[in-house]
């Protein structure tokens, strides 16, 4: 007899136990074209249905005349393929399917209707189970929140599904909101592609569909890793190309002896932002791994936060002790005060980073570098400007040779932390 785990790939199979036992409230699913991610929700929501007497559906798109071509069929093959058809029905106005044996519902609304969506009710149980397919497409994560305050009543557990192909360029709301879903607690996020697919169930693809994404792959690497892997690809104006993020362990910290520490003072709303990494340049390698951001706070205030930062161990059992190391800091006339502070109540040895007439050079030292990693989930900031980062463009929107102000200050933090190494080349 077949089960649910026959019809969904193995990077989803720890996702379906997690499902069923209720592990996280919010699933975020995003990857590129054939990843298989909406047959996988579309299967979990007519078991958790069948599991969960009290649990209803609430299927959600942008647009409401999509419905019907898309998650409307992809929720009846998931009945189907679970071989459960006489035990649903189907109605397309109003566009719902029932669970004969408890009368549960999965309807099926378009959030360019909010009086319809707002309306929907259900007899028996509530709204559990809602999912948002091409999340992207929605205007913005206050939207989506718009509705899930509208459907998240009259119970205590609930699943929220989201699947999307992510966009170009994470400026996109959609892609930024990734990086904040990774880091809660009730979140789980998961990113498949068609070789996830293709190496279990070619069959599911179709062989067509496998060699159009392999002729791709050879003629235009980037445009394939955005269609078909799903990455976050940038629209080719990226500043930084050389940026990787990735989890950074307390026991490979524990190893970093080559520290750089660089700050941009701040107030309000310039955040004052530190900034810690290690330098590998052996390998032409900058690894960030630690970030610390404030405002309305005085130098004495983020002098403790500093001295905080650098009281650890030095090896495993060790009492904590401060490690005194050099720290960069921007050198303007008010930065100058707060080393002094710095210097006189901490004993920081706060220098001023040399950056007059740096700005550009110090930009591509960085960029040049083989590799920049961030940990995203320690350096959510850092990770996100590096990210962000963009050359300008002209009023035909070409991209130029100059890099804009703004949203910067992990990078200058950085810069200035790097300066001396900056100009030793």
């Amino acid at each position: 007899m077949a089960t649910a785990s026959d019809f969904c790939i193995s990077r989803f199979h720890d996702v379906l136990g997690d499902v069923m036992a209720h592990g996280h409230t919010h699933y975020w699913l995003h990857g590129g074209r054939g990843s298989t991610k909406s047959s996988f929700i579309s299967l979990c929501i007519v078991l958790l249905m069948v599991a969960n007497p009290y649990a209803n559906a609430v299927v959600v798109r942008r647009f409401g005349n999509t419905l019907r071509g898309s998650v409307f069929q992809q929720v009846i093959w998931a009945v189907c393929a679970l071989g459960l058809e006489e035990y649903f029905r189907t109605r397309v106005s109003p566009m719902e399917i029932t669970y004969l044996p408890t009368g549960q519902r999965i309807v099926f609304r378009g959030a360019d209707d909010p009086v319809k969506l707002k309306g929907v009710k259900f007899t028996r149980g509530y709204a559990a189970i809602v999912w948002f397919e091409e999340t992207d497409q929605f205007d913005g994560i206050e939207a989506v929140r718009s509705i899930l305050n509208s459907l998240r009543r009259g119970g205590d557990a609930f699943w929220i599904f989201y699947s999307y192909n992510p966009p170009r360029t994470l400026w996109s709301w959609v892609n930024r909101e990734c990086l904040e879903m990774e880091k809660r607690k009730d979140c789980l996020v998961r990113r498949s592609s068609y070789l996830d697919v293709v190496d279990e169930h070619m069959d599911w693809v179709g062989r067509p569909f496998y060699e159009e994404a392999e002729l791709l792959r050879q003629t235009n690497e980037n445009a394939w890793r955005w269609e078909y892997l799903g990455e976050v690809t940038g629209t080719g104006g990226s500043v930084f190309a050389n940026v990787r993020g990735e989890r950074v362990s307390d026991e490979e910290i524990a190893t970093f002896d080559r520290l750089r520490i660089g700050i941009d003072w701040g107030w309000f709303p310039d955040p004052w932002r530190c900034v810690f990494a290690n330098w590998e340049p052996s390998e032409r390698r900058l690894v960030v791994f630690k970030e610390l951001s404030a405002n309305r706070k005085t130098p004495a205030e983020t002098g403790q936060m500093v001295v905080d930062a650098l009281t650890f161990p030095a090896f495993e059992g060790a009492e904590p002790s401060f490690h005194d190391c050099l720290i960069y800091c921007d050198d303007t006339p008010d930065g100058k005060q707060q080393m002094m502070t710095y210097r006189r109540e901490f004993g920081l040895r706060a220098h001023p980073a040399r950056k007059g007439r740096m700005r550009r050079l110090s930009y591509e030292w960085l960029a040049g570098l083989r590799e920049i990693v961030i940990d995203p989930v320690r350096c959510p900031l850092t990770f996100e400007e590096f990210k962000l980062k963009e050359y300008a463009k002209d009023r035909e929107g070409t991209w130029i040779d100059d890099i804009p102000d703004g949203n910067d200050h992990s990078i200058d933090a950085v810069r200035y932390a790097m300066m001396e190494d900056v100009l030793r080349g």
